[in-house]
């Protein structure tokens, strides 16, 4: 699937006006397919408004969920979607965007059945926003 934006279409072109919320997968391995097997970690809502599949879309079929949006800038939640082979994790976030900031989310398997989940700015490596429950 595609990126999902709320900016004008006039707008894309200055980056400095939006804030680009991109998760890890997007970023690092941009010739992935959805067959390969490797988890994925997708954007399914902004602001309460679904933009990805929700949780029943199971792995093996094809993404239909944004790894990437554009966003205006303003406060949001975002709910994200962890997927491996036979299971998933939902994780939700408040984060204030900022014009031309570049926010990354990122994950960290740190044993069986634990992962963390955070957003971070691209520049900074600092963590931002909240995790909400």
């Amino acid at each position: 699937m595609g990126p999902y934006s709320n900016v004008k279409p006039e707008q894309l072109a200055d980056t400095s006006s939006y804030t680009v919320l991109e998760t890890e997968t997007y970023a690092g391995q941009p010739n992935r397919r959805w067959a390969d097997m490797q988890p994925n970690l997708d954007i399914i809502r902004i602001n309460d408004k679904k933009v990805g599949d929700i949780p029943f879309a199971t792995y093996y079929y094809k993404n239909g969920s944004p790894q990437r949006a554009m966003l205006e800038p303003g406060h949001y939640t975002v709910q994200l979607k962890y997927n491996v082979p036979g299971s998933y994790l939902m994780a939700d976030f408040e984060f204030d965007a900022e014009p031309g900031q570049k926010i990354m989310a990122r994950t960290r398997y740190i044993g069986l059945n634990r992962l963390i989940v955070w957003l971070e700015d691209a520049k900074t490596e600092k963590v931002i926003g909240k995790r909400v429950q």
